[in-house]
């Protein structure tokens, strides 16, 4: 069998995709991997480059991708000795595609090294400032570039460390070798470095980012500094929040996943290699985003808001065959996000297809929906809605057919077709995995290049043009001609929180204008009114300083996160204890009950068969409740003792999946528990009082508890 060349200086491997060994190998392969042809056919593929274990897991999925995967930088070990750093580029082998896969490598060189007076020592940390121009306005020329970089390199070598050392520009990228320091400080000397850079050479939204890593006795100093641009690239990548970033043991991974060819100090692309690969095109460098204005345009209900960086990475990514997690809390605008990079991609408006993994009712439901919207996806836009609530074995199986690109029910298998895959999370990947609610294949498949989008609360430049679009919206709905808001109630709006983010602040609105039938809204009217200030105005009390947010805004912590419905249960405990210590009854399972029925009808736009579903009962008994529930309104609002479980549910019946039980009887159940506990000195008729119920029901359910 014989390996199709490009020219007589490619290095080419064939490769079974049954048991990944290699097939053949042309002479150029060969002299690559310092072994004979011999020797090396029948290996297996990864085993002959040499890799280590991380890049072999890395590496393993995309044999089975359908299409041209460009392989970043990693490093071969020739012989099983010599460190190569080299590039790739796989694709399937022309009439045997189905089966056989071609891999082209190519040597890549960084230089920079090389301009070093000494090379780095064990105790040095290699930084990699890299120049951005993703968020640029006006991308600069290749010239404007060399020379705005050999400013860069002037600059740092005037204000580095004496000992520290500074390479000569690489493409965009320059290397800075900081002697004999400790990771930390080195993260504090970045971030002064990069504060005089931007200060000195910031224009047109161009910035620098740096990747770090750290010299080890058993590592060369080409791996490190591999290691560190691959820190840099996921910084480059990662939006606002990430400007300095050290080396991860997952970012090969990561790069893989995205199918991202690496450049920064490494030039990966073949003619840079000196090779002669014509089969293998370097993808063009990166141009700015375009315009949010067409996309706006196309957008009902949204307003311009980049959301911290988020709007640029969803610009960049919508031209990526990669699947995108999109990461927030409930509220956030996701969908927004998703919007913006199914219109970036071209496609029409009806080619988005929402999933809402939440109303699955079990795994055959999910099964049959993924399968179905899966093989009709070719050139749609599939968002997967809150996929960690799903079934673990309906998560591992959509995490298989995203990352071997092939159907699962069909017979005879065919490859995925060519969609966009886009999946919304309330939290951090990580944190969804650590509370055994997302499964560790699908966080991966998803894990490329995640999208946060931060609470309105760290935005606060968007608060009054949201309010003021949802304002136009609601009043255009109820037929209204509305001013607007009053200066007072900008000003709460802005103190204010928002812990349910866009969805909180449109259902405050639309209360407000049920409420009153003024033109301008105030912050009684928004139910935002907290008191007078010693100057005489409205405000918001126990709200953060708008500095203070914005300083905090990107602090994270690896502190386990409770769910809404555990903090629901910790809420429902402190309402009865704060009920019983001030002696005074209230009917709290009662307002559980209005509460959830609101919540669900509100999740599902007021749709009662939706709603009746959800809640396992009949549309026609959510109408005969709906007039009692009116009816105690007015008390359940303004208990305070009752805020934060009423805030809690509204935030479990948004991201609650639906349960094989009734959602009113599992948290009457909790509250019933916690009655039970703390005023078991009670009367059942106190008891009952609580539980907004008869006696006689109340022993009933009771006996029933516990006969279960």
């Amino acid at each position: 069998m014989t390996v199709e060349s490009g020219s007589d200086e490619d290095a080419l491997l064939r490769i079974r995709c049954s048991d990944q060994t290699l097939l053949a190998c042309n002479p150029p392969a060969c002299a690559l991997l310092e072994q004979p042809a011999e020797s090396l056919s029948g290996s297996h593929w990864m085993q002959a480059l040499g890799c280590d274990p991380a890049t072999r897991l890395a590496l393993e999925p995309v044999l089975h991708a359908m299409g041209r995967v460009y392989l970043p930088v990693f490093m071969l070990r020739a012989g099983g000795e010599n460190e190569l750093p080299v590039a790739g580029m796989l694709r399937p082998a022309g009439e045997q595609a189905a089966t056989e896969r071609v891999l082209y490598l190519w040597r890549v060189h960084d230089g920079c090294l090389d301009t070093l007076a000494t090379p780095p020592g064990a105790s040095d940390v290699l930084a990699v400032f890299g120049l951005d121009c993703l968020r640029a306005t006006q991308l600069p020329g290749q010239e404007e570039t060399t020379v705005l970089l050999q400013k860069i390199r002037d600059s740092l070598a005037d204000i580095v460390r004496p000992g520290d050392a500074v390479a000569a520009p690489v493409d965009t990228a320059i290397l800075v070798v900081l002697h004999d320091v400790e990771l930390t400080a080195a993260r504090d000397i970045c971030r002064a470095l990069l504060s005089h850079l931007h200060r000195s050479h910031a224009r047109g939204g161009l910035r620098l980012c740096v990747g770090l890593a750290r010299m080890h006795s058993d590592r060369s100093a080409q791996a490190t500094l591999l290691e560190a641009n691959r820190a840099l690239l996921r910084s480059l990548y990662a939006g606002a929040q990430e400007q300095l970033r050290e080396s991860r043991a997952d970012d090969f991974a990561l790069l893989v996943a995205a199918a991202l060819h690496a450049d920064g100090l490494f030039s990966a692309h073949p003619a840079a290699a000196g090779t002669g690969l014509q089969a293998a095109p370097a993808p063009a460098r990166r141009a700015p985003p375009p315009s949010l204005q067409p996309v706006e345009r196309g957008i009902e209900g949204y307003v311009a808001d980049n959301m911290e960086g988020a709007v640029d990475q969803a610009m960049f990514l919508a031209a990526l065959d990669v699947p995108i997690a999109i990461l927030g809390p409930a509220g956030t605008g996701k969908m927004y996000v998703a919007r913006i990079i199914h219109e970036a991609t071209g496609a029409a408006p009806d080619m988005l297809v929402q999933i809402d993994c939440r109303e699955f009712r079990g795994r055959n439901e999910a099964n049959k929906r993924l399968s179905r919207e899966l093989a009709g996806s070719e050139g749609r836009t599939l968002v997967f809605k809150s996929p960690h609530l799903m079934h673990a074995d309906v998560q591992l199986k959509l995490a298989r057919q995203i990352s071997s690109r092939t159907l699962a029910d069909v017979s005879p298998p065919r490859s995925l077709p060519r969609a966009k895959l886009i999946a919304l999370f309330p939290d951090r990947l990580e944190r969804l995995m650590r509370r055994g609610e997302l499964s560790t294949p699908l966080a991966s498949a998803f894990a490329g290049f995640p999208i946060t989008v931060p609470p309105i609360k760290d935005r606060k430049q968007a608060v009054l043009r949201w309010a003021h679009k949802i304002l136009g919206q609601e009043g255009a709905r109820r037929d209204r001609d509305l001013k607007g808001f009053t200066p007072d109630a900008e000003r709460a709006m802005l103190l204010y929180d928002w812990p349910g983010n866009i969805s909180e602040m449109r259902q405050c609105i639309s209360a407000a204008l049920d409420r009153t039938d003024k033109d301008w809204l105030t912050p009684v009217d928004l139910g935002l009114f907290k008191g007078i200030d010693p100057e005489g105005t409205a405000f918001v009390a126990d709200s953060q300083p708008f500095l203070e947010v914005a300083q905090s805004a990107g602090e994270e912590t690896d502190a386990y996160v409770p769910s809404a419905i555990e903090r629901l249960d910790v809420a429902l405990a402190e309402a009865v204890n704060s009920m019983l210590a001030v002696e005074l009854l209230k009917p709290l399972g009662a307002w559980l009950e209005d509460d959830i029925v609101l919540a669900v009808l509100d999740r599902y736009r007021g749709d009662l068969r939706r709603s009746a579903g959800f809640l396992h009962t009949r549309p026609r008994n959510i109408s005969r409740w709906l007039p009692k529930i009116q009816e105690r309104e007015e008390e359940r609002s303004s208990s305070a003792l009752w805020q934060q479980p009423a805030r809690l549910l509204r935030e479990w019946a948004r991201e609650s999946p639906q349960l094989e039980e009734s959602p009113l009887a599992v948290l009457e159940g909790t509250l019933r528990a916690h009655v039970e506990r703390q005023a078991a000195g009670m009367s059942a008729a106190k008891r009952a009082l609580i539980m907004g119920v008869s006696t006689p029901t109340y022993l009933k359910r009771l006996r029933e508890a516990g006969e279960r």
